[in-house]
């Protein structure tokens, strides 16, 4: 029996009123939590837009699409992450080329990303930053390859929910608020900070792409009447156009209402898992075998979505599947973050790994 399971989401008693109040009002979907939860979720991120969606696969999905990935425009992105983040590219049939990351951190650095650039015959117009396990990447550095480059950067944030104020030397810095991206994506997945089951959402600061993403997000519809090519007559106000593909990416109100509940402990949960990460040091900093993560990387505190260790299993003499084996014999669950995109058998067929 696993007694200190991998992850757990934390619901309590409110989330759980909160969940039952949707159903006795009868509004399951696209009522009033998904827009308070918008409006929320806005004001704690410090963003001019914010869209809640079903998941961050749709998050990228969506973005991906707005800014025109496609067969002829491509994304650069870091291997280690989870499927999502490259094949929300692919879904739009565009090329994506992987970086190299930094050994000890698994981010992907402004050195890494100019040398896949520079060396990949593929135009890029998107760099995706994937900001694992809660280390930030280097955005100011970022920024300043994807503009000698001319490529957009979309933050994917699904383990750093957030605005974080750090000290950069003698100047204030607050990640994922969409000052160096042109979108930032996120993940509210059952085992991250906010815990909707499935869900996520996209925020930006852009006008024209919060308005294509929502229309995208439910089929394409336009309900807007100065902006139908086709109306039948003045009052039609059951009618509705579609000028583009979308799709089903619509959250449903049971969902954004645990959502919304679970977002009034964001802090509360960062400084909970900042007390736990002590108590990891504390026990695991002396083991010769094991390499702790960084608490702070590019002045950015660690948000702590996951603590991954780097173990040594050529000294220990034991494989990585055998320690994992005895760590869930003593009721420890464990995981891999991430078994590398150009692994997979999907992308060794035709990926450019730089």
């Amino acid at each position: 029996m696993i007694k200190y399971p991998y992850s757990k989401p934390e619901i309590t008693e409110s989330d759980i009123t909160s969940v039952v109040e949707v159903l006795k009002n009868g509004y399951l979907t696209q009522g009033s939590k998904i827009l308070e939860f918008e409006k929320q979720l806005k004001n704690n991120f410090k963003c001019n837009h914010a869209i809640v969606l079903n998941s961050g696969t749709a998050a990228l999905h969506l973005i991906y699409s707005v800014l025109g990935i496609g067969p002829d425009a491509g994304i650069l992105t870091s291997p280690i992450t989870f499927l999502s983040t490259a094949n929300a590219a692919k879904m739009l049939n565009a090329p994506v080329v992987f970086a190299d990351v930094d050994p000890l951190t698994g981010l992907i650095t402004p050195e890494t990303i100019e040398k896949a650039i520079v060396s990949s015959s593929i135009k890029i117009k998107v760099i995706t930053l994937v900001h694992l396990g809660g280390k930030i990447c280097d955005l100011e550095g970022v920024s300043r390859i994807a503009k000698k480059y001319n490529c957009l950067i979309v933050e994917d944030a699904c383990h750093a929910p957030g605005p974080l104020r750090v000290n950069n030397g003698n100047k204030e810095v607050i990640n994922n608020t969409c000052i160096y991206s042109i979108a930032c994506t996120y993940s509210f997945h059952a085992i991250k900070h906010i815990a909707m089951g499935e869900g996520g959402c996209l925020t930006t600061n852009d006008e024209y792409i919060a308005k294509i993403v929502r229309e995208k997000r439910n089929h394409g519809i336009i309900k807007n009447k100065d902006e139908m090519k086709f109306l039948p007559e003045k009052n039609a106000k059951w009618y509705y156009e579609m000028h583009d593909m979308g799709w089903n990416y619509r959250a449903d109100e049971l969902t954004c209402s645990l959502g919304l509940s679970q977002l009034k402990r964001l802090e509360l949960n960062i400084k909970k898992r900042k007390i736990l990460i002590e108590e990891y040091y504390s026990s695991l900093s002396q083991n010769p075998y094991i390499t702790l993560p960084l608490k702070t990387y590019n002045n950015y505190s660690n948000i702590w979505h996951l603590f991954s260790i780097l173990i040594d299993f050529k000294n220990l003499g034991k494989s990585r599947g055998i320690v994992m084996k005895e760590l869930e014999e003593l009721g420890i669950g464990t995981q891999v973050h991430y078994i590398p995109l150009f692994l997979q058998p999907y992308y060794r067929k035709n990926q450019l790994i730089l």
